[in-house]
């Protein structure tokens, strides 16, 4: 099993986010690839089972490299991949970065593999992370879960 965790990010949330994501998915047996969307091409998802998106919201949208990405993959191999999105807003309001890349994959016929994972940061104060707080913990810890229940066929015809 093979993930690629894509993210953007201004102050290092979801840097962050993702490589603890990684790791969890890594801890459970996954193979797994974080990288900045600045590092990122459609050819990345070659070989891949799982992409992971994540985006910080700027003006009720994500990054427009995330976007790019997304519409650049061709619709075939994108259809094969297990998607989850994650992302950061400063509060819990819609429309966010998650629902721009919601919206986008299911424009090409996507949908998501679990519920995306939303990270509220507390506003105007929203510095980088030293280190993320138990209550984010808790619910990446909770997405992570869930992407491994939803795995578990895929491992075990693997084993």
């Amino acid at each position: 099993m093979r993930a690629l965790i894509v993210y953007a990010s201004w102050f290092g949330h979801n840097r962050e986010a993702a490589k603890y994501i990684a790791a969890q998915l890594a801890n459970h047996g996954v193979h797994v690839v974080c990288a900045p969307i600045t590092r990122v091409t459609a050819s990345d998802v070659i070989g891949c089972d799982m992409l992971v998106l994540g985006s910080f919201t700027h003006a009720h949208h994500a990054s427009w490299r995330l976007r790019h990405l997304i519409e650049s993959i061709p619709e075939r191999r994108l259809k094969r991949l297990m998607v989850a999105v994650f992302g950061t807003q400063t509060v819990d309001e819609r429309p966010s970065s998650i629902d721009d890349l919601v919206g986008m994959l299911g424009s090409r016929g996507i949908h998501l593999a679990i519920p995306p994972l939303r990270i509220v940061l507390s506003a105007p104060d929203f510095a980088p992370w030293s280190q993320i707080a138990p209550a984010e913990r808790d619910k990446i810890d909770a997405f992570v879960r869930s992407l491994m229940r939803e795995l578990e066929p895929e491992l075990a015809v693997q084993r």
